[in-house]
C-alpha cells in the first residue's frame, strides 16, 4: 500500500507525541527524587539516576530547527545539558514547562530559536552564557588553569560534517559565532596537571574536555563523582553507547585518548 504524505506526516506525529509524552513520564520520575544538601549533589543524583540509559548521537538535528526534550537518549552535551536544566527545574520547584524554558535557555544563544545558527553548537559558547546567566561559575583558573585563546573555526572548515550548513545565512551565522569565540581568551587546566587537581574537584562538578584537534573547543562533557582521592567521568559514552562511569579516574582517562588536551571546571551555583 502506497504511504500517503498525509498518512506519513500523522505517523511523525504520533512518534513526536510519544516521544514528549515519555520524555515527561521521566521529567516526573527525576523530580521526585530526593533532594541532595546542595544543587551540585542534586545534579549528580539525577546524572547518575540516568547510568545506562542509551548513547545516540545526532538527536538534535531536526528540520525546522525547534527544541528537542528527550530524556531517553543522550550524547555527551545533551547529556550535561539536561541534567542541568532538571537541576534548575528542581531549584525553582517548576513543571515540565519550565523545565523546557530552562532547556531552550541553555541550549540556544538568548535562548531564542532563529534556525541552526541560533543553537550553541560549541560548548565554549554553552559554558560563557551559563556563567554569563548565574547558573554556573568557571572555577578553572582558581585551580591553576592557564590561559587560552585559540581560533575556534571546525564547523565551518569541515562542513561536510553538517549537513545544515548548505546554505551561507546559516554558515554566516556560524561563522560569526567562530569569531566571536575566537576574540575570548578562557582558562584550561592541561591534562598532564589534572592528577594535581582531582583532589579539589566536587562531586556534581562539569568537566568540559579540551581538544587537541585545531579549530576545535572540546570534545566532550561529563559530571564528577569522587571515589575517594580520586575524581571519576560520568558521562554519557559513544564507546560504550550508554551514560556511565569511567573505570579509571579522571587523570588515566585523559592520558589514554591523545586528542583530549585538558579541562574546565564548572561548578553549579549554588
Amino acid at each position: 500500500m502506497t504511504k500517503t504524505p498525509a498518512f506519513i506526516f500523522l505517523l511523525i506525529g504520533l512518534f513526536v507525541h510519544s516521544l514528549y509524552s515519555q520524555t515527561e513520564a521521566v521529567f516526573v520520575e527525576k523530580m521526585r527524587l530526593p533532594p541532595k544538601a546542595t544543587h551540585a549533589e542534586t545534579a549528580l543524583h539525577i546524572a547518575e539516576s540516568f547510568l545506562g540509559t542509551p548513547y545516540v548521537a545526532h538527536t538534535l538535528e531536526k528540520r525546522p530547527e525547534a527544541l528537542v526534550c528527550d530524556l531517553q537518549t543522550f550524547d555527551c552535551y545533551t547529556f550535561v545539558e539536561s541534567v542541568l536544566a532538571l537541576t534548575l527545574t528542581r531549584k525553582a520547584s517548576g513543571g515540565y514547562e519550565e523545565y523546557q524554558n530552562f532547556l531552550q535557555k541553555l541550549r540556544y544563544r538568548n535562548g531564542k530559536i532563529t534556525g541552526y545558527g541560533s543553537r550553541l553548537h560549541y560548548f565554549l559558547e554553552w559554558k560563557h552564557q551559563a556563567v554569563a546567566k548565574g547558573w554556573l561559575v568557571d572555577v578553572t583558573e582558581s585551580l591553576g588553569g592557564l590561559k587560552i585563546q585559540p581560533t575556534i573555526q571546525f564547523m565551518t572548515t569541515h562542513r561536510g560534517f553538517y549537513p545544515a550548513l548548505n546554505e551561507e545565512k546559516t554558515v554566516a551565522e556560524i561563522q560569526n559565532a567562530e569569531k566571536q569565540l575566537s576574540q575570548i581568551p578562557w582558562f584550561y587546566i592541561p591534562k598532564n596537571k589534572v592528577a594535581a587537581i582531582e583532589s579539589k574537584l566536587r562531586d556534581g562538578d562539569i568537566i568540559g574536555i579540551t581538544s587537541g584537534i585545531a579549530g576545535l573547543d572540546f570534545n566532550h562533557e561529563g559530571f564528577v563523582v569522587r571515589k575517594g582521592a580520586r575524581a571519576y567521568l560520568l558521562h554519557a559514552s559513544s564507546d560504550l553507547k550508554k551514560v556511565t562511569l569511567s573505570a579509571e579516574p579522571l587523570a588515566d582517562y585523559l592520558a589514554k585518548i591523545k586528542k583530549h588536551s585538558g579541562v574546565v571546571v564548572l561548578r553549579i551555583n549554588e
